[in-house]
């Protein structure tokens, strides 16, 4: 009686398990599976996504041409729509959920299978339609179902070879989708083949072949060309190795995150050990290496987004344990509630998490990929059709929609010459500039601009992290201010324009090499020109290996100005090895071209850096060496009329104010920083800058076509002085209008070239005729008398 009884109860729990892992199927298809993708946007993180979809859809060779974090797979990790990609994404993601699927319903125990519910429930509480950071914890648990279906496997007696090969194919996209995936991907496929040798050769056999043809199968797919597989490869390599020093955020996380993840990760690694090692030598094994990966994927960065990636490793780590292999006499239970308990601590220890918000966000987990999937049934045609919308928002959005050509943009947002219809993109191989942290990295773009650069480039200097601005991309200077001409500031970018003939970069005069103190700061020699720096900063022994096993310890550099003020930024290594330009401090577009120009003095005069000193942060002095080398040698950068012109424009004789049709939004906020009155201002005799924004009609989001001042002098002669737009997303937002989101202007003004009195007024153009904005009205006077101007 109690036999049959004890047979009934397992039945029905076997007939529950399958029921259950056929929904969980059905779930992780639609929560894995973007069949909602959400459309191409603009920014840091938009443009990589944006970019790695283009670079793909156009065949661009990844490893070369394209040296990046991701793949040409990256649409399964961003789900970023493109029309070129679409189908690499949906299929791709598609076999990683079915092989994850499938992966789980191998693992777990027959008595366990009720509970693999909790993986779907997990992935859809935690679900973010984009770019959010549970992609990485959940992929990277896919290639650890391979091992232990195998061993399932052998303690059951027959393998489940369909099951393996599906997981087999769906690991081996995993490093062609991110490159970090490759760690986890190789280290768990050799345990599987190493535990499959000793019972069944062919099948370890079976499980490489698989791999390898799914990868060349994936990369061919990709538009890719097969001599290029193992180039991308070696490519990643200080990708992955340089991480750690360039993208580590200043400070550190939580301490009680940190602590709860590692003494839960030990824990898991305790359980999984428990009971004969011996036979579960791999468990301790893979799981340290799953926690491991994923405890530098979410503290390097320290913040909470990254956070939860950590988090979310330890839930579902847990969640694995209690299902598989192992898991008997309490251990998966007990892993189970140890799993769950730090990711609630760690969550828990940023925010407080409204219950309700959690399911709310659980439903649009399965609702939106649902309509999303029934959209792409019933109406093929949707998607691309969004996409075409957004991208002319994005492209109204752009500066360069109208220009033509082929061209590249520094430092990140590429999604403004990605959008444009005229334009062909040339990318320098590390195609965002914060990401080319290591010296071979930086070597690699300089060399680019040097043997096949494009024809135009837009730059700015636009940093993350507080970087010191001229690291990023440091060593390409030379060459963008050699071989490039400046044709003018738009937009906040500089347009370069590359010169004709077989121009050469720039190159420092030769300095002698000296030796100075972590924290000792020294003397900037030739300050009153510009300096080029190359700083040559090792950490020790402890610190690589606290790099490696962590992250890298911050590093600060301080610079003293002329004028006695003391600034700090964040220091990297491996940048300010290959050279910087040191003094003077360049922050933004037109301080890059006031290096070439006449007018430098007048812009940068007061960030020539005098003294200069790198230290560590707090508790680093075992981390770095106590001294390092450096080099401070003069760079001469010609002055040229180019780019006295790119930054003033040339000026044109006008007509008086009253022939101009009224009309247009407009006002002029500030000259060289003081507000505007209806004073007349005083102003020394030399070079200021009027900043405002103007629209042809605020109201309704009608942009200008160009923008200038119209100067009045007391004679009746007016000129016209050429301004350009810059960002303004306050008056973009004011007016709920994004097409107003360069409707700023700014213009230099040398007042030299003007009597001693002048009125200004803003002209706009509508595409048919200037338009005159009544009011503003700016009256400006000298208060001295300089030597003329540079003539240009």
């Amino acid at each position: 009686m109690d036999n049959n009884s004890t047979s009934a109860r397992a039945s029905t729990l076997t007939k529950w398990g399958w029921g259950a892992s056929i929904i969980v199927g059905m779930l992780m298809v639609l929560l894995l599976t973007p069949f909602a993708s959400p459309m191409p946007s603009a920014g840091l993180d938009g443009s990589w996504s944006f970019a790695m979809n283009v670079a793909t859809a156009e065949h661009l060779r990844f490893g070369k041409d394209i040296i990046f974090t991701f793949g040409p797979w990256a649409s399964v990790y961003t789900n970023v729509y493109h029309p070129g990609t679409d189908g690499l994404m949906i299929g791709g993601s598609l076999l990683i959920a079915v092989a994850m699927s499938a992966g789980l319903f191998a693992v777990a125990l027959p008595r366990r299978r009720i509970l693999l519910l909790l993986f779907p429930l997990v992935v859809g509480l935690i679900w973010l339609p984009y770019g959010s950071g549970w992609r990485d914890a959940t992929l990277m648990l896919l290639p650890l179902l391979l091992p232990l279906a195998v061993v399932r496997g052998i303690e059951a007696g027959r393998q489940q070879i369909g099951i393996l090969c599906v997981l087999a194919a769906a690991i081996a996209i995993l490093p062609l989708v991110k490159g970090s995936f490759s760690l986890l991907a190789a280290g768990s496929s050799l345990v599987a083949v190493l535990m499959c040798w000793r019972t069944s050769p062919r099948l370890a056999i079976v499980i490489v072949i698989t791999e390898v043809l799914a990868m060349v199968a994936a990369w061919l797919i990709a538009g890719q060309a097969l001599w290029d597989l193992p180039g991308y490869f070696i490519a990643q390599a200080p990708i992955v190795s340089g991480y750690t020093n360039g993208m580590s955020a200043s400070g550190d996380p939580k301490l009680t995150s940190l602590f709860l993840f590692l003494a839960t990760a030990v824990v898991l690694v305790g359980i999984s050990a428990f009971g004969n090692v011996r036979r579960r030598w791999y468990a301790p094994i893979l799981f340290g290496l799953y926690l491991f990966v994923t405890f530098k994927a979410g503290f390097v960065r320290g913040d909470q987004a990254h956070a939860m990636i950590a988090s979310t490793g330890l839930l579902l780590l847990g969640l694995l344990l209690c299902i598989a292999p192992g898991s008997e006499h309490g251990r998966g239970i007990a892993a189970l509630a140890v799993g769950v308990l730090g990711s609630a601590l760690i969550v828990f220890s940023y925010e407080t998490h409204n219950p309700a918000t959690a399911v709310a966000n659980l439903g649009e987990a399965v609702k939106s990929p649902a309509k999303g999937l029934w959209q792409r049934l019933s109406d093929a045609q949707a998607l691309e059709d969004s996409f075409q919308r957004r991208v002319a928002e994005l492209r109204a959005e752009s500066p360069f929609s109208s220009e033509r050509g082929e061209v590249d943009l520094y430092s990140y947002d590429l999604t403004q010459v990605l959008v444009a219809e005229g334009l062909k993109w040339k990318p320098r191989p590390v195609l965002q500039s914060y990401t080319a942290y290591a010296p071979s990295l930086i070597r690699t773009n300089a060399e680019h601009l040097r043997n096949n650069p494009p024809a135009r480039i837009y730059f700015n200097s636009d940093t993350i992290d507080h970087r010191y601005p001229a690291l990023e991309d440091g060593a390409s200077w030379l060459e963008l201010l050699g071989s490039f001409r400046p044709q003018r500031v738009d937009s906040g970018y500089a347009v370069l324009e590359r010169r004709a003939g077989s121009a050469t970069p720039l190159q420092p005069q030769p300095a002698k090499e000296i030796e100075v103190r972590l924290g000792q700061e020294i003397a900037v020699p030739g300050s009153q020109g510009p300096v080029w720096a190359t700083l040559d900063i090792q950490p020790t022994l402890l610190g690589k290996l606290h790099g490696a096993l962590y992250k890298s310890p911050q590093l600060v550099l301080s610079v003293r100005y002329d004028t006695g003020e003391v600034a700090t930024f964040r220091m990297i290594a491996g940048m300010a090895s290959t050279g910087f330009m040191l003094s003077p401090t360049v922050t933004d577009a037109t301080g890059f071209v006031a290096l070439g120009s006449h007018y430098r003095d007048d812009l940068l005069g007061e960030r020539k850096v005098v003294a200069m000193s790198v230290r560590g942060e707090s508790g680093t002095r075992f981390m770095w060496k106590g001294s390092y080398r450096a080099t401070l040698a003069p760079l001469e950068i010609p002055m040229t009329a180019d780019a006295d012109r790119a930054l003033t424009g040339t000026w044109e004789e006008g007509l008086p104010s009253d022939a101009y049709v009224t009309g247009g939004n407009c006002n002029i906020e500030e000259v060289s920083g003081q507000s505007v009155t209806v004073e007349s201002m005083a102003l020394p005799g030399r070079l200021f800058k009027v900043r405002g924004w103007a629209a042809v009609n605020a109201e309704k989001g009608v942009a200008n076509q160009g923008v200038s001042l119209l100067a009045a002098m007391p004679d009746g002669r007016t000129l016209i002085l050429p301004a350009r737009n810059v960002p303004r997303l306050d008056v973009s937002a004011h007016f709920k209008k994004p097409a107003l989101a360069y409707a700023g202007y700014e213009a230099y003004v040398d007042v030299r070239k003007l009597p001693s009195e002048v009125h200004f007024r803003v002209l706009q153009s509508d595409g048919r005729q200037w338009l005159i904005c009544h009011p503003p009205l700016l009256t400006i006077h000298r208060t001295d008398t300089l030597a003329a101007p540079p003539s240009n």
